[in-house]
């Protein structure tokens, strides 16, 4: 479509040209054939070389009009001044033609735009429907949680019974956590150390996942410290398609779990993309800053709504 339109200017503005050349040929013409016409009259002739040009216009000139002007009683050839009237006249015209072709041009230039506006829209609707195609075959997410407990008795006298105490505890909680991970329909969790990867579909539960895993942690919390301990979380999380490499998004999540920012849900912002594409949501994304995960990405915080 552009291509046509570019013809076209390119068209008219190959009869501006043209015409502008018409004029400047006119122009030049004009001033040499009076030039001579003027100085045969007052017999100082030193433009011979614009005779054979004067004659032939003066011929031309007599075939469609012979008379002799009479002035002072001294009667002259008329032709070259009619000449000059009328190629005046052509040159007038072409003028206005120039200011009709220049119109046709701004013409054209609006419509050029507004194609070009409407082929980069259409262009960004299409790259944005890509996007969005791409985004959305991350139908599902993986979350991996891990933790650790720390004993606040103080007393070195209870040392011994505190280390053996916070091993039976760690125990309680690797059940607790399993136990109440693996209640999630649809969802697989598989644990290593101190680690729960948790694997769900539908991308559409992460917040009722998300909602569960925070008040499971906050029973935890309130679990352990009746043993006098503290419970330190840290959680990432990942979106990934069916056909993904679950050690690539395992490896993913635990580079963000490495940061060690305690009590808070990282993603990249390959979730935080995602996620925008939920109707409704439950938690917003907050920028923590860059960190050096693959390469240089951006790692967010994902915050419940009040």
């Amino acid at each position: 479509m552009l291509k046509f339109y570019y013809a076209q200017k390119k068209m008219w503005q190959l009869f501006i040209n043209i015409v502008f050349l018409i004029q400047i040929l006119l122009f030049v013409v004009i001033f040499l054939v009076t030039l001579h016409w003027f100085l045969d009259l007052i017999n100082h002739q030193f433009l011979n070389f614009v005779e054979p040009l004067s004659d032939f216009i003066s011929g031309l000139v007599k075939i469609f009009y012979k008379r002799l002007i009479e002035i002072g009683g001294v009667k002259l050839d008329g032709s070259i001044l009619l000449f000059d009237i009328v190629a005046l006249l052509v040159i007038y015209g072409g003028a206005q033609l120039h200011g009709f072709f220049e119109k046709q041009i701004t013409k054209i230039d609006i419509i050029i735009d507004k194609v070009a506006r409407d082929q980069e829209e259409l262009f960004n609707k299409q790259l944005q429907d890509d996007y969005e195609k791409q985004q959305l075959k991350n139908s599902n997410f993986a979350i991996l949680v891990s933790y650790n407990l720390k004993n606040v008795l103080g007393n070195a006298f209870w040392a011994e019974q505190s280390t053996d105490l916070q091993e039976n505890k760690e125990k309680e909680v690797d059940k607790q956590i399993y136990y109440a991970l693996s209640k999630l329909p649809h969802c697989k969790v598989a644990k290593s150390g101190e680690q729960f990867l948790l694997l769900c579909p539908q991308f559409e539960r992460v917040d009722d996942v998300l909602s569960y895993l925070l008040a499971l942690m906050a029973k935890i919390d309130e679990f352990v410290l009746k043993s006098q301990m503290t419970l330190t979380t840290y959680i990432a999380i990942e979106p990934y398609e069916n056909k993904a490499d679950i050690k690539k998004v395992f490896t993913t999540l635990n580079k963000l779990v490495s940061l060690k920012m305690p009590g808070e849900i990282v993603c990249l912002g390959s979730f935080q993309l995602r996620y925008e594409f939920l109707k409704t949501r439950k938690f917003v994304t907050v920028l923590k800053g860059t960190y050096s995960i693959d390469e240089s990405d951006k790692v967010w915080s994902i915050v419940k709504k009040n």
